[in-house]
């Protein structure tokens, strides 16, 4: 690729394509399908052998160019977000969502796999017509202009780069997704169930019963910040960690990621290996959510919103991370959830509750398969943020 700067073209560009871009209407390029739509029923949506496309709801089936080549979608709200109403390029017979247009370029004019990306640049929300639930009218939908390269070859080498970038996006969520669900069942499968001594999948070469003792018996708990403004906050050499950090890291270990306040010697200390605990939420599912902490270094505190559990016993840190947050465990702290329009969980309460543990050695392993399990889709995350900001700058460069 190279870089160019005149107006009339992008700023980025293949090598090898020169000219002008040209504005381009769109009812000059592309047909729309009209009336070919049929309803179905719920039951036809969920067994049709068909991909399904668009958003939550009734969907359409398109009945009409079923074996005619490739289809856009232009959302009846203007907005071209893909995980909102997406505009898709699909093949074959589809589903689409009822509040979508479908139309199709003119194949010796413009090419459907750069009018799918193309459109994404274009500002569709300028022609909404009503009022506070404005529509894309069709007919203003078909009068908008874009530019477009001068040849259908430029076309193809920009519509195959989306094209392979988006299967590569799609390529990591799927990765990513799957390891999500492994993890899920491996938290069911490899911490025993309510009245059990043992899991159901255990290491290669491990046996034996599990021991189970109430928290109290295994550590002991201490209280968050106390007697602090939101002045006190933001500023300082201490750093405290926040009640989502808590919520959404089994294992927290960046201080460097964490908020600043001031030292404050009066304050609890966090402690490397100390068990963190949610104490409220808007729903009891997700009261006393736990978290374990692996950084290193003095004056880091806790909010007020959660308390912390110090092990005395000798317990594995990272399998501490995921037991805690095993579906049996979880499901006994829902039951102490307590409240209305809030709910909280009473510190002694769960102090009560009994944890079950193997020998520090199968702790060990357990700890190390969800560590490494969080990483891996910490990884995958991580690439479809980087691809999804590559693509991002992409269209702001490679289009006029």
């Amino acid at each position: 690729m190279v870089s160019v700067t005149k107006d009339s073209t992008p700023a980025l560009r293949f090598d090898g394509f020169g000219g002008d871009w040209v504005d381009t209407v769109l009812c000059d390029v592309v047909d729309r399908l009209d009336s070919a739509r049929v309803p179905v029923t719920q039951k036809d949506r969920v067994l049709g052998p068909y991909p399904y496309y668009g958003a939550n709801g009734i969907q359409d089936f398109i009945n009409g160019w079923t074996h005619e080549g490739q289809f856009v979608l232009i959302a009846e709200d203007g907005a071209n977000d893909l995980d909102d109403y997406p505009i898709y390029l699909v093949q074959g017979r589809i589903w689409v969502n009822n509040h979508a247009h479908v139309v199709r370029g003119f194949s010796d004019r413009i090419l459907n796999e750069f009018l799918a990306v193309v459109l994404k640049t274009v500002d569709f929300e300028r022609v909404l017509v009503g009022g506070s639930r404005a529509k894309l009218n069709a007919s203003e939908m078909m009068a908008v202009e874009f530019p477009t390269p001068p040849t259908l070859e430029e076309q193809r080498a920009i519509g195959e780069l989306f094209s392979n970038l988006d299967t590569l996006i799609e390529q990591h969520r799927a990765k990513h997704t799957n390891l999500q669900q492994t993890k899920t069942a491996l938290l069911q499968r490899m911490f025993p169930r309510d009245g059990a001594d043992e899991p159901e999948l255990r290491l290669g070469g491990v046996s034996g019963v599990w021991e189970a003792k109430p928290l109290k018996n295994l550590g002991s708990p201490y209280g968050g910040l106390t007697g602090k403004t939101k002045e006190d906050f933001g500023h300082g050499h201490a750093r405290y960690i926040t009640y989502l950090d808590v919520f959404e890291h089994a294992i927290i270990r960046d201080t460097r990621q964490l908020a600043t306040t001031e030292i404050d010697n009066r304050q609890n200390e966090v402690k490397t290996g100390d068990v963190l605990f949610t104490v409220s939420s808007e729903v009891p599912e997700e009261v006393g959510m736990s978290a374990v902490w692996l950084g290193q270094g003095q004056s880091t505190y806790l909010n007020s919103f959660c308390f912390g559990f110090r092990p005395i016993a000798e317990l594995d840190s990272k399998f501490l991370a995921y037991v805690l947050r095993s579906p049996n465990f979880r499901e006994k702290m829902t039951l102490l959830a307590q409240g209305i329009s809030r709910f909280n969980i009473s510190k002694n309460r769960a102090m009560e509750l009994e944890m079950s543990f193997p020998s520090f050695e199968e702790q060990r392993a357990i700890g190390e398969v969800f560590s490494t399990l969080d990483e891996l889709i910490a990884a995958e995350a991580s690439y479809i943020t980087q691809l999804t900001q590559a693509k991002t700058a992409l269209l702001q460069r490679m289009f006029v």
